[in-house]
């Protein structure tokens, strides 16, 4: 059970958000903190993509049996085709909480994705609803041109977003086509006090030791059956949004021959290692945008600061 001072007289606990640049470790450290506590935390997850069934080699989600050893809560609550925005999120997130601490137990959410850490620690801004009309000449462009003019318009929230993600640029565009203002400009106008239950902790790593581990992944996931996992998607979702995430994005371009624009691919499987290596990297210098961008969170450097890290988890999950 939490502990009445872990509750502060009935108010609700903090939960903290370990998050961070993709393969910096995440999961592993959740899960010890996880099975230091027997039975008394449950993971809440943070990552845009665990939420979708069948996308398990490329999103690196926990296997069957970490997800059966603790409990885990937003994953594999959605088919690939299915809209899940981050209102979405942030009320099935909020549910999730509330069952967990109702039971007595803590939560920790884990995951990298901002657009949807932002929602949950901000709230969510209210912009212009769709216009079919300026959708429809967005769409005449590509994801490319979409995004290098929104990068002109609002460079934070385009690098947030990503040129792959063709679906929010054009909502991005769209809302600065009815209003006169960008993403950024309407987030500015927000609350700028974070949810004072949640503590946002952040690690990262060094180039020198992240950029190898993503090779290792990289390579780990193709082995694993990545290519197989993309074409199943492809035949079941071929229009699904999830598609176009960094790692699924490359290997649907290779399985189709699509080449990439402006430089040489080698030839095969190690074309596509490299595709898939440079793509999570250009991922990786975005998350750090947005989190760089986030003054109230603490920031932990791996090796370095691991035991560091793990004492602030183990103080404020004193259970």
């Amino acid at each position: 059970m939490v502990p009445q001072e872990s509750l502060g007289k009935g108010l609700t606990p903090i939960s903290v958000i370990l998050s961070g640049p993709t393969a910096t470790g995440k999961t592993a450290i959740a899960l010890e903190l996880a099975r230091s506590h027997p039975g008394q935390i449950e993971i809440v997850n943070a990552d845009s993509l665990l939420i979708y069934r069948h996308m398990d080699i490329g999103t690196a989600k926990p296997s069957l049996e970490e997800l059966s050893e603790i409990p885990h809560h937003l994953i594999n609550i959605r088919e690939p085709n299915e809209l899940f925005t981050a209102g979405d999120y942030v009320r099935q997130v909020h549910e999730a909480l509330a069952d967990i601490h109702a039971r007595g137990k803590r939560a920790l959410l884990v995951g990298g994705s901002g657009f949807y850490l932002k929602a949950l620690l901000y709230g969510l801004w209210e912009g212009p609803a769709a216009d079919p009309a300026v959708r429809e000449k967005l769409e005449r462009s590509s994801s490319q041109e979409l995004y290098d003019r929104l990068y002109k318009l609002d460079e934070v929230s385009a690098l947030r977003i990503g040129v792959n993600d063709r679906y929010r640029l054009v909502r991005a565009l769209e809302l600065y086509e009815l209003s006169g203002k960008t993403p950024s400009q309407f987030e500015a106008e927000q609350n700028r006090n974070a949810d004072p239950t949640l503590k946002l902790m952040v690690i990262d790593r060094d180039n020198d030791k992240l950029f190898p581990r993503i090779a290792v992944r990289t390579r780990q996931m193709l082995d694993a059956g990545f290519e197989a996992e993309v074409r199943f998607l492809r035949e079941r979702h071929p229009d699904s949004r999830a598609l176009s995430a960094v790692g699924y994005a490359q290997v649907s371009d290779h399985l189709s021959g699509t080449l990439p624009a402006g430089r040489k691919l080698k030839p095969g499987i190690d074309g596509l290692r490299s595709e898939i290596e440079l793509a999570t990297r250009q991922l990786v210098k975005r998350q750090r945008t947005w989190f760089k961008s986030e003054s109230s969170a603490s920031h932990f450097l791996l090796d370095r600061d691991q035991e560091l890290l793990l004492t602030e988890l183990k103080k404020i999950y004193a259970i």
